[in-house]
């Protein structure tokens, strides 16, 4: 299943509608008014729906996504396109945002190129998405088998990198974020095998990294595990 046909899914996902990812928008930025927002990769618009902000576009490859987030929260300036071409001028946004999305990026190095083009002087840039550590290649081997969309979840050093040159870092926050399981397998998968695949590639971790990502079982089925989601503040310079 693709993020066409899951749009709804994502809408009523749990690990998107609520977060402390976004409580920490809502804090951050609860005394400001922006005046142009972009959401990159918006999804279904929960992350744009909590910003402050006079205009919210929301951009994202897939129609039916921006169809939802229109229907759903009322965002009604949909952009169908992806995140490393943004078609606007320099210079438009006073804010922008990407939440639990840049792992499907196929080119980091110019979305933050793309993302530094947009923004108006000193504009912000508030990031979210998965960190990973050294031992990388499990978790990203598993994304892979459950969305074949996955390119790479990476380190805080190389997010950091990736933003060096052309931002300052304002505020970090690394966030434990526990996933109900089935509910997260089955979110793109076409049926209950795809979801045994997924299953068994976790089963069939390292004692240490079944550990570290604290996968929980009930009656030796996976129920739940946790990943780590960077949240990162950035401004342009």
């Amino acid at each position: 299943m693709g993020f066409n046909e899951a749009a709804f899914n994502y809408y009523i996902s749990s690990d998107h509608i609520k977060g402390d990812d976004l409580d920490l928008i809502r804090k951050n930025f609860k005394n400001k008014e922006f005046e142009c927002l972009l959401d990159i990769a918006a999804g279904a618009g929960h992350c744009a729906a909590a910003v402050p902000a006079k205009r919210r576009y929301t951009l994202d490859p897939s129609m039916p996504m921006l169809k939802t987030a229109k229907e759903k929260f009322g965002l009604n300036l949909p952009v169908c396109a992806v995140a490393e071409s943004i078609p606007f001028s320099d210079n438009t946004f006073d804010i922008l945002t990407c939440r639990i999305a840049m792992h499907h990026f196929k080119n980091p190095d110019l979305f933050f190129r793309e993302v530094k083009r947009v923004l108006r002087p000193l504009g912000w840039m508030v990031l979210i998405d998965n960190i990973v550590d050294v031992e990388d290649s499990y978790l990203n081997v598993i994304e892979y088998i459950r969305d074949n969309t996955h390119i790479r979840s990476y380190r805080l050093d190389e997010i950091l990198r990736f933003a060096r040159d052309d931002f300052r870092l304002i505020d970090y926050a690394c966030i434990f974020k526990k996933h109900d399981f089935p509910e997260w397998a089955g979110r793109l998968a076409e049926g209950p095998e795809a979801v045994e695949r997924i299953e068994q590639a976790f089963k069939d971790l390292p004692d240490s990294i079944q550990k570290e990502l604290e996968v929980e079982k009930t009656y030796g089925r996976i129920s739940a595990y946790t990943d780590k989601k960077g949240f990162f503040i950035f401004r342009s310079v």
